[in-house]
């Protein structure tokens, strides 16, 4: 099975930011990757005028769409998909997959921490946190994988090491 691991946090804490470093530094060491977001309100993946765009607002459940070099599946769904179905839907052969957001859900997470933020700490509250990303070493003594959140090497050398296992 693909390792697969989450960045979680507050909005405003940094895990956009801080996710694309560690994605630009993995696929420098020549990783396949996959990203699943989180959005936490309706989005559009598509811009009016454009055929796609037009079949599905006249009714079309699902949309594809596909060129030379890439392609694109948009469907419509009952629920809000967890990490887990989400993750079912990516084409096989990555070496990881990495989600932004999801901190609801039980699977493996970095804890993406300002100070800043005004915040609870979210991690007493929630699970599965294997490693913390932050400015305020202090709240994480009793973590063992702590990172400053500007560290983003150091943070992927930790999933290189992760996808080992």
């Amino acid at each position: 099975m693909t390792p697969y691991i989450t960045f979680a946090g507050y909005s405003g804490s940094g895990k956009t930011t801080l996710l694309l470093k560690v994605i630009t530094y993995l696929k420098e060491k020549g990783y396949k990757i996959a990203a699943l977001k989180h959005d936490g309100h309706d989005f559009e993946m598509d811009k009016e005028g454009k055929d796609t765009y037009n079949m599905k607002k006249a009714g079309a459940d699902c949309i594809a769409i596909a060129s030379s070099s890439k392609y694109a599946v948009i469907s419509d769904s009952s629920h809000r998909l967890t990490f887990y179905e989400l993750m079912e839907k990516i084409p096989h052969g990555m070496d990881i997959i990495i989600g932004e957001g999801f901190k609801d859900e039980d699977i493996p997470k970095i804890l993406v921490y300002r100070k800043e933020i005004n915040k609870p700490n979210l991690y007493n509250i929630e699970k599965n946190i294997i490693a913390a990303a932050t400015d305020n070493f202090e709240e994480f003594k009793d973590i063992k994988n702590v990172f400053h959140i500007n560290d983003y090497e150091e943070i992927g050398d930790f999933l290189i090491n992760y996808m080992k296992k």
